[in-house]
């Protein structure tokens, strides 16, 4: 499974990166998300851990695979046999930025997963998008 989902925000990309890196804020202003809690350092970075708890899932520990300061960050997580990988895509556009979000899921059970709780997922990640639309913009 791979989802893919995009918005753009009226506020430039200096003023959205922060909150989208601001994991442990997410709760404060995404509603899928109960709690994030940094198990290495507090910024994210290749190879720090964060611990996630979203509504209706069980909890899970993501780690950073990816980083370019001011453009994208990507973490993933691996629980029965499958690889969930979240990408955050970040770019100036006209006098806003554009955001891309990409969720993946490889591995083994990735099609019974992505039957049980693909739309969940998916869904998961358009509320992300419009969230961080509402909270960055004016």
């Amino acid at each position: 499974m791979r989802y893919e989902t995009g918005t753009e925000i009226g506020a430039r990309p200096e003023e959205v990166w922060p909150v989208m890196t601001g994991v442990e804020r997410w709760p404060d202003w995404l509603p899928t998300v109960a709690s994030v809690q940094a198990l290495d350092s507090g910024a994210p970075r290749p190879g720090a851990r964060f611990r996630l708890v979203q509504r209706r899932t069980p909890p899970a520990v993501w780690t950073v695979t990816a980083f370019t300061p001011d453009r994208e960050f990507t973490w993933e997580t691996s629980f029965l046999g499958t690889r969930m990988t979240a990408e955050h895509h970040l770019e100036a556009a006209g006098g806003g930025s554009r955001v891309r979000l990409v969720l993946s899921l490889e591995g083994r059970a990735a099609p019974l997963l992505a039957s049980i709780a693909g739309a969940r997922m998916r869904r998961f990640v358009d509320i992300e998008a419009t969230a961080l639309k509402w909270c960055c913009e004016p």
